[in-house]
């Protein structure tokens, strides 16, 4: 068991002498089973009728002492292993360390970086290939203490190979789970300037036109008020409708998917830049506000998602217009295609200083914020500025190549 959490080292995370933490589960066996083996030892040393092997026992306590090391780090463990792997030769004691050493070294292989890994078998290789060296009476033991070195090595790497795999899925799992997270962010931003700009517009409209109809003159004028009113009611409906087709398409909410996307091709043309111009300069005009419209170009091709992005736009400026532009006031509006970008150009009077607006409603800047965030979302330039008794809106938007 290894703690995916990669040690502190004071070489760094990559450092001679790092290594990944052992779990505590672990590190109490092992601490417990080297207490048991050096009590037992040690008790059978202070028996008077034992017969006492006092080289075993030395290196008990060497190989005691290395375990206990694992608490801080596998690197420092298997350095504290080096005093017992001379002492085994020098003392000609192999009974114990030619197990102990191989699990050590599995040890080190699954939690040390590659450069220790490496150095820690080829000391232990060393070691194996020096018993029928120093103790020619052991030669026999290098073929199993060489077996088991090389086995724990790559049993060890293994681990490792499998510990740093799901460290990179996690990572991925991580990466994914926030980028979900920020597209789920976005959409919602999406969202809601969508609300904004349905809603809103049409709510100002509906609001516009109840006042007017309470005002009213003549009963002509107040059926022509109620009638705007029962459009406008009629259009929100329709991009209500729309925005629902698109997310049951897009699988965001339940709904009949195919249904959706037919929907959606039907109600397009809802979306047509032209169309929305002429209808929004009619509803400027049964306001009071005098409005020239003016288009060209745009029989071209022009995507339909820029062509979306522009019609909101538009629908935003003119809900503005009709918030802000007292009764008599101008307004130009102008859609065009020109040198391989669509453009906008809305311009309006603005009321005497110390004129209420026509609602009583303070703007909050965040329809001119999403306007902005469409016209980015493209890679066009947008402009909103007061000109004297002007304020003027102007948007431009490259009709290929746009940055999505």
């Amino acid at each position: 068991m290894i703690d995916t959490a990669p040690a502190d080292s004071t070489l760094g995370s990559a450092g001679f002498w790092s290594s990944r933490r052992l779990s505590k589960v672990l590190l109490v066996i092992a601490s417990a089973l080297a207490t048991a083996s050096l009590m037992s030892d040690l008790a059978v040393a202070a028996s008077v009728d034992a017969r006492i092997d006092a080289a075993d026992t030395f290196v008990t306590v060497l190989l005691s002492l290395a375990f206990y090391v694992l608490w801080t780090r596998t690197t420092f463990a298997f350095i504290a292993l080096v005093p017992a792997m001379v002492a085994s030769h020098t003392l000609d004691s192999f009974a114990f360390i030619i197990f102990i050493l191989p699990l050590m070294l599995g040890v080190v292989a699954a939690t040390a970086n590659r450069l220790f890994s490496v150095l820690a078998l080829s000391l232990s290789t060393v070691w194996a290939v020096l018993i029928p060296v120093t103790t020619p009476g052991n030669a026999v033991a290098i073929w199993p203490a060489l077996v088991l070195i090389f086995l724990a090595w790559g049993i060890g790497n293994f681990i490792s190979y499998m510990v740093v795999r799901r460290q990179e899925d996690q990572a991925r799992v991580a990466e994914a789970t926030r980028r979900a997270a920020a597209a789920a962010q976005e959409e919602r931003r999406s969202l809601a300037r969508d609300l904004h700009d349905i809603v809103a517009h049409n709510l100002t409209i509906i609001s516009m036109q109840a006042r007017a109809a309470r005002y009213a003159g003549t009963d002509a004028s107040a059926r022509d008020a109620v009638k705007v009113i029962g459009d406008s009611a009629g259009e929100a409906l329709v991009d209500l409708r729309r925005m629902l087709s698109l997310l049951q398409a897009e699988g965001l909410v339940a709904g009949d998917q195919e249904g959706a996307q037919r929907d959606l091709g039907e109600g397009a043309s809802a979306l047509d830049l032209e169309y929305g111009a002429v209808k929004f300069g009619r509803m400027l005009e049964s306001l009071g506000i005098e409005t020239t419209v003016e288009t060209s170009g745009l029989d071209q091709d022009i995507p339909q998602s820029v062509e979306t992005a522009l019609y909101r736009v538009l629908q935003e400026a003119i809900t503005n217009v009709a918030k802000h532009s007292a009764e008599g006031g101008q307004c130009q509006l102008a859609v065009s295609v020109r040198e391989g970008h669509l453009e906008l150009a809305v311009d309006n009077t603005l009321p005497p200083p110390g004129t209420a607006s026509r609602a009583g409603w303070n703007s909050s800047g965040s329809g001119l914020i999403g306007m902005q965030d469409r016209v980015d979302a493209f890679g066009g330039t947008m402009s909103s500025e007061r000109d004297g008794r002007w304020w003027r809106v102007r948007a431009s938007v490259p009709l290929h190549g746009a940055t999505v």
